[in-house]
């Protein structure tokens, strides 16, 4: 299932508060990124489609829950990348995520033993997967 980067964005702020309104998402994101209720609505109706969101009418709201969890969206996010990235290069979108984002020592330490328990399993030529 692909999800699109404006579905994204409303996904985030579905499975940050588990139960959302139509309302809630669209004071969210129209200012963030100019976008109408109608364009945010027509998002929401794309992702429960696609079963990453259900929906439920109570009186004249609707509310949205994540059938998507974070989980399986991080898992969905990472394959996605690496169908994009050649092999070779998959180390440089670590390092960027690495340079780009912000980290706890905590993060940084399940990082390096990630990484430690990946040396036991290295190869010793990364070979192009684009071919």
């Amino acid at each position: 299932m692909q999800i699109t980067n404006a579905e994204w964005q409303v996904m985030k702020i579905a499975l940050t508060k588990d139960v959302v309104t139509s309302k809630e998402v669209v004071t969210s994101l129209k200012d963030k990124f100019a976008w109408t209720a109608s364009t945010i609505k027509t998002l929401l109706g794309r992702l429960v489609d696609k079963n990453c969101l259900s929906t439920e009418k109570v009186g004249n709201k609707y509310y949205y829950s994540p059938i998507l969890t974070e989980d399986e969206s991080i898992h969905q996010t990472a394959a996605e990348v690496s169908e994009k990235t050649c092999a070779m290069k998959m180390s440089n979108v670590i390092n960027d995520l690495l340079l780009k984002n912000d980290f706890t020592d905590e993060d940084l330490d399940n990082i390096e033993a990630m990484i430690n328990e990946k040396r036991s399993y290295t190869v010793e030529h990364v070979k192009c997967t684009c071919v």
